[in-house]
């Protein structure tokens, strides 16, 4: 029996793989039919949205009220005590030490008067016996010059009479030639006694005029006698050194023994009546204190902090700085400590703290310094909101500002603004918020 064939086997397998791209396609079909009737679905079963209107934002912010004041502001500042006076002491003349007081030693207290350091006197006695010898020599030389001239001059008008009874004789003998009594040189023997006795008066006239030359001569001769012997007396006096006021001794650089001269420095000495405290102010603070008055002449408080207790001094400006400090700027004021003695505990070095009076500010307003906003703006409350206004800075006083500006007394200025600050925000005031300006100091 023939044999049947078999059919094609290619149409089977292109029958199945249209089969599978149908399915491939119906898959993602389906899906995406589902996925649009349940939103439909949702659509329509969703409940309705009821909008609600939006509340306005209420910022709540701290306040102060200000009122127009005059405020004079407290400087606190640093500074060290200084001697007001000070000297380098140094022997006048030069020799051995042979003597020192007590006292004479590092920080020790000497009152004005006080020996300190003594040098060998002996060979400066020995120069004050010298020019007083050679002033009571140079004095008895004085006098016997003087003795010179009186005698001179006694014997000066002894020839004044001499030669008026010689002028008497030769005017009796003339007549008595004329009469033919006396002879011709017995005439010329009086005329030659005449002249001879006036030329003695005029020597006599020269030697006092000489003896007067010596006489000033010697003045000058004393004179430089006691100027010698004033100058020996002095460099005695000198080889004792004293103190010239009450202070503080330092720098001590001698002792017994030691040869000295007029060139060495043997210590210094710090007036304890004038300390004075050293301090330092910006240009700017200069020149505000300048502008409200003159600086010398004001008061300032000094406190010095120990450990155990504060002690207080009251001193008054006394000068300032002749230029400005290259370091920091600022310019050195100095101020004289009252009533300081040698009981004073202060001592130059001693950092202290200042305190005086800031220029007065008249017509401003205090704020807290956080209430300014970009350094030239404040927000007013109004109405329960905010407006702004410009102001100008005019100083401060710790962590609070002086303003001028556009405000006025009572208004209530937001004590601290934020980021969002701006005009018309509206704003609620916590019961605690609101309180006055701090008083004016």
């Amino acid at each position: 029996m023939p044999a049947v064939p078999a059919p094609p086997r290619h149409r089977t397998n292109r029958f199945g793989h249209a089969v599978f791209l149908v399915a491939r396609i119906a898959a993602p079909v389906a899906v995406l039919a589902g996925a649009v009737g349940l939103f439909q679905h949702m659509q329509s079963t969703r409940p309705a949205i009821v909008h609600k209107p939006t509340e306005e934002r209420v910022w709540f912010v701290d306040t102060v009220t200000v009122a127009r004041t005059v405020v004079t502001p407290r400087l606190e500042l640093y500074g060290t005590i200084v001697a007001g006076r000070e000297v380098e002491l140094r022997p006048l003349v030069s020799g051995q030490v042979v003597r020192v007081a007590s006292a004479f030693a590092e920080g020790g207290i000497v009152h004005r008067g006080d020996l300190l350091v003594e040098i060998d006197p002996f060979d400066y006695r020995i120069a004050v016996d010298e020019r007083k010898a050679d002033r009571a020599e140079a004095r008895a030389r004085r006098l016997e010059i003087e003795v010179d001239l009186k005698g001179e001059k006694a014997l000066i008008a002894q020839e004044r009479e001499l030669i008026d009874l010689f002028r008497r004789n030769l005017e009796r003998r003339r007549a008595l030639h004329d009469s033919g009594t006396v002879s011709v040189r017995s005439l010329e023997n009086a005329q030659r006694a005449l002249v001879d006795r006036r030329q003695r008066l005029v020597d006599r006239l020269r030697r006092t005029a000489i003896l007067d030359a010596r006489l000033t001569q010697q003045d000058a001769v004393i004179a430089r006698a006691e100027g010698a012997l004033a100058r020996a007396v002095r460099a005695l006096r000198d080889t004792r050194l004293v103190a010239p006021f009450n202070g503080f001794l330092s720098g001590i650089a001698t002792g017994i023994g030691k040869a000295v001269s007029s060139n060495d420095r043997i210590a210094r000495l710090a007036d304890a009546g004038k300390m004075e405290v050293q301090f330092q102010v910006s240009d700017a603070e200069y020149a505000r204190l300048a502008r409200d008055g003159a600086l010398v002449g004001r008061p300032v408080t000094v406190l010095w902090r120990t450990r155990d207790w504060d002690i207080r001094y009251s001193a008054v400006i006394e000068r300032v700085a002749a230029g400005v400090s290259n370091g920091s700027g600022g310019i050195d004021l100095f101020a004289r400590l009252h009533e300081t003695d040698t009981t004073t505990l202060l001592r130059p070095g001693v950092f202290v703290e200042v305190a005086m009076a800031d220029a007065i500010y008249r017509d401003v307003y205090r704020l807290p310094d956080e209430g300014l906003h970009e350094g030239r703006f404040v927000y007013v409350v109004v109405d329960d909101r905010l407006a702004r206004r410009e102001v100008t800075p005019a100083g401060r006083i710790g962590n609070d500002i002086l303003v001028r500006g556009r405000i006025e007394d009572g208004d209530r200025i937001v004590a601290r603004t934020f980021p969002e600050i701006g005009p018309g925000l509206r704003v609620g005031l916590p019961s605690s918020s609101e309180h006055d300006t701090p008083a004016a100091q």
